[in-house]
């Protein structure tokens, strides 16, 4: 048995066009060649299920950058990671000195809501991302020194424009060892950046590790990543083969292999070249 870990938007599944009926096909014909399928992305679960249907043929998704993992096929939860509560009102106090426009999701499965506040004065991703989960937001009022909730908290998103996210990026990473720190280009602008805050455990590369370690597949297995960010680059480069689409970053196509974009069905593409490398003793799909 073999592993497929691929991201979902931009990579397998494109936003005007939805899912190439070739990949849909090569995720169907996958268990024929002892190929598990998982999809490993920075959606919610909430928000994955607006564009998975509980039949999408995939045997696992980790979801919120690796915050949680979902069997597919039961819809059970079989792992999730949150922050340390003790860690929670010292970052609503790095927002506020630092002035950085936030959500704090909730507690995973259930993280669709999210507290917020925006402290510049126009963030149009900020906004646009709230306006898209009307209801589940609560706006929280400064001095924000203590954390009122006493909810757990799995993550949180910093919001920042293409000229800040460089220097924002590099206050968090030094100012916040502690925790893990995932970058990824905002999905609206395609130039802002959404730098996720998680507890040090969690990112993709990790939770396939767990993922593959609650299966049992430590030998044997052959492992593949498929992306297209900033967000998927640990996980490109843990799996033994890293392949990324055409519109992704310079930097990461410099370092994994280039296939097409999800409407040409760069997915298929992509496990094509993975299985001649990779899977020589199975016949060609």
């Amino acid at each position: 048995m073999h592993i497929i870990f691929s991201d979902l938007d931009g990579s397998l599944h494109h936003r005007d066009h939805g899912f190439h009926p070739q990949d849909l096909h090569t995720l169907h014909r996958l268990p024929e060649h002892q190929v598990l399928r998982v999809i490993a992305t920075g959606r919610s679960l909430y928000s994955a299920q607006q564009v998975l249907t509980p039949a999408f043929p995939i045997d696992y998704l980790i979801f919120s950058s690796g915050a949680g993992i979902l069997h597919w096929p039961t819809q059970k939860l079989i792992y999730s990671a949150h922050l340390n509560p003790e860690d929670i009102s010292p970052l609503l106090q790095f927002f506020e000195q630092h002035q950085l426009d936030f959500f704090l999701h909730g507690e995973v499965p259930d993280n669709h809501y999210f507290w917020c506040h925006r402290f510049s004065e126009e963030n149009t991703d900020y906004e646009t991302r709230r306006q898209l989960y009307p209801g589940l937001d609560q706006p929280l009022t400064p001095p924000l020194r203590h954390w009122p909730e006493n909810a757990p908290c799995s993550q949180a998103i910093i919001f920042v424009s293409a000229e800040r996210t460089e220097a924002t990026h590099h206050l968090l990473t030094t100012q916040l060892p502690h925790l893990s720190i995932i970058r990824s280009t905002s999905p609206f602008d395609k130039k802002s950046a959404w730098l996720e805050i998680f507890p040090a455990q969690v990112s993709k590369s990790q939770s396939a590790q767990w993922l593959q370690r609650h299966l049992n597949a430590h030998q044997g297995f052959a492992s593949m990543a498929f992306g297209n960010d900033y967000n998927d680059s640990d996980l490109l480069a843990w799996a033994d083969a890293g392949y990324v689409v055409t519109s992704a970053p310079a930097d990461l196509k410099a370092h994994h292999t280039e296939v097409s974009d999800p409407h040409q069905a760069g997915f298929t593409a992509a496990f094509k070249q993975w299985q001649a490398h990779f899977l020589q003793d199975h016949p060609a799909l």
